[in-house]
Protein backbone atom coordinates (compact mmCIF):
# COMPACT_ATOMS: atom_id res chain seq x y z
CA UNK A 1 0.00 0.00 0.00
CA UNK A 2 2.85 2.38 0.80
CA UNK A 3 4.26 2.00 -2.70
CA UNK A 4 0.85 2.59 -4.29
CA UNK A 5 0.28 5.75 -2.25
CA UNK A 6 3.74 7.19 -2.91
CA UNK A 7 3.51 6.51 -6.67
CA UNK A 8 0.21 8.34 -7.16
CA UNK A 9 0.93 11.42 -9.29
CA UNK A 10 -2.19 13.58 -9.22
CA UNK A 11 -4.96 11.85 -7.34
CA UNK A 12 -5.39 8.79 -5.17
CA UNK A 13 -8.78 7.31 -4.35
CA UNK A 14 -9.10 5.03 -1.33
CA UNK A 15 -12.27 3.20 -0.42
CA UNK A 16 -13.60 1.10 2.42
CA UNK A 17 -16.47 -1.37 2.48
CA UNK A 18 -18.11 -0.64 5.81
CA UNK A 19 -20.00 -3.93 5.64
CA UNK A 20 -20.59 -6.79 3.26
CA UNK A 21 -20.96 -10.52 2.75
CA UNK A 22 -18.05 -12.95 3.06
CA UNK A 23 -18.70 -16.65 2.47
CA UNK A 24 -22.42 -16.04 2.94
CA UNK A 25 -22.02 -14.23 6.26
CA UNK A 26 -22.52 -10.53 7.01
CA UNK A 27 -19.29 -8.81 8.15
CA UNK A 28 -18.28 -5.34 9.31
CA UNK A 29 -15.10 -3.87 7.85
CA UNK A 30 -12.70 -1.78 9.87
CA UNK A 31 -10.50 0.91 8.36
CA UNK A 32 -6.77 0.30 8.36
CA UNK A 33 -4.99 2.03 11.24
CA UNK A 34 -2.52 3.41 8.68
CA UNK A 35 -5.20 5.71 7.28
CA UNK A 36 -4.83 7.84 10.41
CA UNK A 37 -1.29 8.72 9.25
CA UNK A 38 -2.60 10.64 6.22
CA UNK A 39 -2.97 14.36 7.11
CA UNK A 40 -6.63 15.43 7.18
CA UNK A 41 -5.87 18.46 4.97
CA UNK A 42 -4.98 16.08 2.13
CA UNK A 43 -8.24 14.13 2.39
CA UNK A 44 -11.59 14.78 0.77
CA UNK A 45 -14.11 12.48 2.39
CA UNK A 46 -17.08 11.57 0.24
CA UNK A 47 -18.98 10.03 3.14
CA UNK A 48 -17.70 11.95 6.18
CA UNK A 49 -17.92 10.33 9.57
CA UNK A 50 -16.60 11.24 13.01
CA UNK A 51 -12.89 10.63 13.42
CA UNK A 52 -12.59 6.90 14.08
CA UNK A 53 -10.09 4.80 15.94
CA UNK A 54 -8.45 2.57 13.39
CA UNK A 55 -7.87 -1.12 13.95
CA UNK A 56 -6.48 -3.91 11.82
CA UNK A 57 -9.17 -5.74 9.88
CA UNK A 58 -7.97 -9.13 8.75
CA UNK A 59 -10.94 -11.37 7.80
CA UNK A 60 -9.71 -14.12 10.14
CA UNK A 61 -9.90 -11.70 13.09
CA UNK A 62 -13.54 -10.74 12.55
CA UNK A 63 -16.02 -12.08 15.07
CA UNK A 64 -18.95 -14.24 14.09
CA UNK A 65 -21.94 -12.29 12.71
CA UNK A 66 -25.01 -11.53 14.76
CA UNK A 67 -27.58 -14.28 15.20
CA UNK A 68 -30.59 -14.16 12.82
CA UNK A 69 -33.28 -11.83 14.08
CA UNK A 70 -30.80 -9.63 15.94
CA UNK A 71 -31.28 -6.05 14.80
CA UNK A 72 -27.86 -4.93 15.96
CA UNK A 73 -29.43 -2.57 18.50
CA UNK A 74 -30.04 -3.06 22.18
CA UNK A 75 -33.26 -0.99 22.16
CA UNK A 76 -34.70 1.77 20.03
CA UNK A 77 -33.60 4.42 22.55
CA UNK A 78 -30.15 2.94 23.21
CA UNK A 79 -27.12 5.06 22.21
CA UNK A 80 -25.19 1.86 21.27
CA UNK A 81 -25.29 0.27 17.81
CA UNK A 82 -23.30 -2.12 15.63
CA UNK A 83 -20.39 -0.43 13.87
CA UNK A 84 -20.01 2.28 16.52
CA UNK A 85 -16.50 3.17 17.72
CA UNK A 86 -16.15 2.95 21.50
CA UNK A 87 -13.45 3.23 24.16
CA UNK A 88 -13.01 1.26 27.37
CA UNK A 89 -10.68 2.17 30.24
CA UNK A 90 -8.99 -1.26 30.35
CA UNK A 91 -9.34 -2.64 26.79
CA UNK A 92 -8.88 0.60 24.83
CA UNK A 93 -10.44 1.44 21.45
CA UNK A 94 -12.87 -0.91 19.75
CA UNK A 95 -15.87 -1.32 17.48
CA UNK A 96 -19.26 -2.74 18.48
CA UNK A 97 -19.94 -5.85 16.38
CA UNK A 98 -23.07 -7.19 18.09
CA UNK A 99 -25.75 -5.98 20.51
CA UNK A 100 -28.41 -7.82 22.45
CA UNK A 101 -30.81 -7.40 25.34
CA UNK A 102 -32.32 -4.29 26.88
CA UNK A 103 -32.30 -2.41 30.15
CA UNK A 104 -30.04 -3.95 32.79
CA UNK A 105 -29.62 -7.08 30.63
CA UNK A 106 -28.23 -5.18 27.63
CA UNK A 107 -24.80 -6.22 26.43
CA UNK A 108 -22.54 -5.52 23.47
CA UNK A 109 -19.84 -7.51 21.74
CA UNK A 110 -16.82 -5.30 21.02
CA UNK A 111 -13.76 -6.03 18.89
CA UNK A 112 -10.91 -4.23 20.62
CA UNK A 113 -7.75 -3.28 18.75
CA UNK A 114 -5.40 -4.99 21.21
CA UNK A 115 -7.64 -7.09 23.46
CA UNK A 116 -9.66 -9.11 20.93
CA UNK A 117 -13.42 -9.64 21.04
CA UNK A 118 -15.25 -9.25 24.36
CA UNK A 119 -18.89 -9.34 25.49
CA UNK A 120 -19.58 -6.46 27.91
CA UNK A 121 -22.61 -5.85 30.11
CA UNK A 122 -23.57 -2.22 29.49
CA UNK A 123 -24.66 -1.78 33.09
CA UNK A 124 -21.04 -2.25 34.26
CA UNK A 125 -18.78 -1.67 31.23
CA UNK A 126 -18.60 2.14 31.34
CA UNK A 127 -18.07 2.42 27.59
CA UNK A 128 -17.48 5.81 26.04
CA UNK A 129 -18.26 6.92 22.50
CA UNK A 130 -14.97 7.29 20.65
Amino acid sequence: MYVAITRARRRLCLSLAQSGMLHGQFRYGLASRFLSEIPEVLLKRINPSPKAHYAPAAPGDWPAPAKPGNTGHTTADSPWHVGQNVAHAKFGAGVIVNCEGSGTDARVQVKFRNAGVKWLALEYAKLAVA
